[in-house]
């Protein structure tokens, strides 16, 4: 193991825990990684998927805006560059722009900021056609 996970809990629980993972023959820490395993492989996204979620609030920002026509060639033009050029700035025009329109910035628009295909495919949906089967 290469890293410590410090968690604050009653001394209580803690004695508990330890007490009934014992009784069941189980290490109190190898039953904390399991949980952590189990947990993180149900509620991560795979690229596939994300790349999916990212068209798809892209293509809710353009009808925000009124539609594919209502998006400035300018504002497209400069998410273009920033995708190309600077993943951060990319996502902060987004955010200013769902500041900027009273939205709620959806979580996802910080997954962006993970790379250019993540980036191209919000681009994508912003310009692009409705989702099949939305």
């Amino acid at each position: 193991m290469d890293a410590n996970l410090h968690i604050r809990m009653s001394k209580e629980l803690k004695e508990l825990f330890q007490q009934i993972a014992k009784e069941n023959n189980k290490d109190a820490s190898s039953l904390v990684r399991d949980w952590i395993s189990s947990y993180v492989a149900e509620h991560q996204k795979s690229d596939e998927n994300l790349a999916a979620d990212l068209y798809l609030v892209g293509y809710e920002l353009q009808q925000a805006i009124g539609g594919r026509e209502k998006v400035s060639k300018e504002f497209a033009q400069r998410l273009q560059e920033y995708s190309l050029t600077n993943q951060k700035e990319f996502t902060d025009l987004l955010i200013s722009t769902y500041l900027d329109l009273n939205l709620t910035i959806p979580s996802i628009v910080s997954k962006t900021s993970k790379g250019f295909a993540f980036s191209q495919m919000f681009l994508l949906g912003l310009l692009g056609d409705k989702p099949k089967g939305k």
